[in-house]
């Protein structure tokens, strides 16, 4: 931002929207466009956000920033002279108490490109000009972006107690020459004046016979940069807006007060209330953009936060819950990249993503994420974990291609095992998104089950196969109860448990001496062989949807050997056990000497592992047992 002089600026031409047949007024749009229970804050964000991330650049990383600084007295004097108050039925373009002003702005992006009046566009000609000043619920129809400029516009217009905002653009014009645009818009009531009916939507701008064109070039420039603080660099393109006059009441933020307890704030206390609930509107609905891709340094999209000066750390430290969402993402991003390797936490705890289908076609995947509260203490207010925010389910559901949250879920409303915490991942597949799209209310906020048609359909089959899958995973269903007798086996439980809880498998048979010529058995001194595993593990599902496990064992035995077996049955639909053939398992032993296709010789108190792979999508049991070998007691 330069600085000021007065003398320099030039008033801006005020063009008032008559109305003309079809026509709504300004305060209709919102109606027309819905209600959504997120605060104007957050739906600023969100929009905006979306809005920046579909304009991005094929070949550049984009930047989303939000600034809240104070308007100073300067400020406020120039933007007097710019936007003149001459008409009593202007929102109120006049600041002489305002505190503050909200820049948002992004970079890496098309900005504001297209024609600058009405005239058609042929084809996929940019129109993004048209679409975010000149129109009102432009959205895209095929699922490839987050927002529209319909909701989002509105947002900004809701944002501001003057219902006023001044853009500044740098793109390439139709002639392919970097170009600044600049032009100023309201939203306000309708009314009437001198027998005319006005729609309560205002421009500030150059007068175009019956339009208004924004500044251009050089003149765009140089009041750009007397208003905003983020300006172009060399060969830069973007968008940046100023909100002035921001609302900043608890309502606007989504703070939590009662109706009887606002709050009288100070500039600063409302200033830093702002800081808390944008840090936590970015975070929750936009922390995709905060997780870099499998092999990737940087995140996919720069996100800063300004607030009176300072900069806000986004992630924070202990990272908390956000690792937990990022590797739910990763493990999706992973297996529709086939990148070598699986997804852990940071508790080494595998990701588990399952593809989710309808008459054979994947709609999307879901990746269940795992932590044992007794290895990693929740981080105290955590806006991202569930276990702390109310605003947070468990389950985020995206779509594929804007990798932005349409909103986290509880789908599966059982509480979590005791000592072990998990959420899970939904993004659809990109096929999918216009489908998914369709469903989605103007805020893009929620999949509505109840649509219509094959939309409705999708929505619904997602819900029910994804809390099939995180009740199978998590919530197994008790094994019968078997005799003392017989040795205890991991079977589905351990499936399901992939890696979250000990599990013995506990055969307590001890060796019994050989018989005697006369049927006795000699005397002998008895020993004990019992393993002791953790539950099976998966390390990777092949091609053909075979999967790779893995278990860690110990024997405990008085004995310097013993021999281990190991059997693996499929369960089918009536719990009917099918073994399958040892030699179809390729078996192999870490830590011990294989003596069979299903057997190894082990050493007490020695951490062995056994890799096998079985068929994919179905309950397993797995039998290990360990006994003396033969000749040795």
């Amino acid at each position: 931002m330069i600085p000021s002089n007065t003398s320099t600026i030039e008033p801006l031409d005020w063009f008032p929207k008559r109305f003309q047949p079809g026509d709504m007024d300004s305060t209709g749009g919102d109606r027309l466009l819905g209600r959504t229970e997120l605060s104007a804050l957050e739906i600023l964000v969100r929009e905006t956000a979306q809005n920046s991330w579909d304009a991005r650049l094929d070949d550049q990383r984009p930047w989303y920033g939000v600034h809240l600084r104070r308007a100073d007295w300067r400020l406020r004097a120039d933007l007097d002279r710019l936007l003149p108050d001459r008409n009593r039925r202007t929102p109120g373009t006049h600041l002489p108490d305002a505190p503050f002003v909200l820049e948002i702005f992004d970079r890496g992006t098309t900005g504001l490109d297209g024609p600058v009046t009405l005239r058609p566009v042929l084809g996929d000609a940019p129109r993004n000009f048209q679409d975010l000043i000149l129109k009102l619920g432009v959205p895209r129809d095929d699922g490839k972006g987050g927002g529209t400029y319909g909701f989002g516009k509105t947002a900004s217009y809701a944002f501001s107690r003057r219902g006023t905002v001044l853009y500044w653009t740098r793109c390439y014009n139709e002639e392919g020459r970097l170009e600044h645009r600049l032009i100023a818009s309201a939203f306000g009531d309708s009314y009437v004046e001198s027998g005319v009916q006005y729609t309560g939507r205002h421009w500030w701008g150059r007068l175009d016979e019956d339009s208004v064109a924004p500044l251009l070039g050089d003149e765009a420039e140089a009041v750009g940069r007397r208003f905003f603080e983020r300006g172009f660099g060399p060969g830069e393109t973007g968008t940046s807006m100023l909100i002035l006059d921001p609302d900043l009441s608890p309502v606007s933020l989504g703070s939590d007060v009662a109706d009887d307890e606002q709050p009288q704030w100070s500039e600063s206390d409302a200033a830093a209330e702002f800081g808390v609930r944008a840090r936590s509107a970015i975070r929750v609905h936009l922390w995709p953009k905060l997780v870099a891709r499998p092999g990737e340094h940087d995140t996919p999209m720069q996100i800063t936060l300004d607030v009176d000066g300072e900069r806000k750390d986004l992630i924070g430290e202990p990272i908390g819950a956000l690792a937990l969402w990022g590797a739910g993402l990763n493990a999706i991003r992973s297996a529709r990249q086939t990148v070598p390797g699986k997804v852990a936490t940071a508790q080494n705890m595998p990701v588990e993503v399952f593809p989710i289908t309808r008459l054979g076609k994947t709609l999307g995947h879901l990746a269940i994420v795992r932590r044992i509260l007794a290895l990693e203490s929740p981080a105290m207010h955590d806006d991202l974990d569930p276990l702390h925010s109310p605003a947070v389910e468990r389950i985020a559901l995206m779509r594929g291609q804007p990798e932005l949250i349409v909103e986290t879920v509880d789908w599966v409303a059982q509480s979590p095992i005791e000592g072990v915490e998990w959420l899970a991942v939904y993004k659809a597949s990109d096929d999918w998104d216009a489908t998914y799209a369709r469903t989605e209310p103007p805020a893009h906020d929620h999949w509505i089950a109840s649509s219509g048609g094959e939309e409705g359909l999708v929505v619904r089959a997602t819900k029910t196969r994804a809390s099939k899958h995180i009740r199978d995973t998590l919530y197994p269903e008790p094994e019968a109860i078997q005799s003392e007798s017989v040795p205890v086996r991991t079977g589905n439980l351990s499936r399901r448990f992939a890696s979250l809880l000990p599990a013995r498998l506990d055969p307590v048979a001890p060796d019994r001496p050989p018989r005697t010529a006369n049927g006795r058995r000699a005397r002998s001194a008895t020993r004990v062989h019992r393993v002791e595993a953790s539950a099976p593990r998966l390390v990777t599902t092949l091609d053909d949807g075979r999967q790779r496990q893995s278990i860690d064992f110990t024997v405990k035995a008085d004995a310097p050997r013993s021999l281990v077996k190991i059997s693996v049955s499929a369960i089918g639909d009536e719990g009917v056990h099918e073994p399958l053939p040892p030699d179809e398992l390729s078996l192999t032993w870490s830590g011990a000497e294989s003596v069979g296709l299903a057997q190894a010789i082990v050493a007490p108190d020695q951490l062995v592992a056994v890799d096998f792979t079985a068929i994919g999508r179905r309950a397993l049991r797995i039998d290990l047992s360990a006994e003396a070998p033969d000749g040795i007691h």
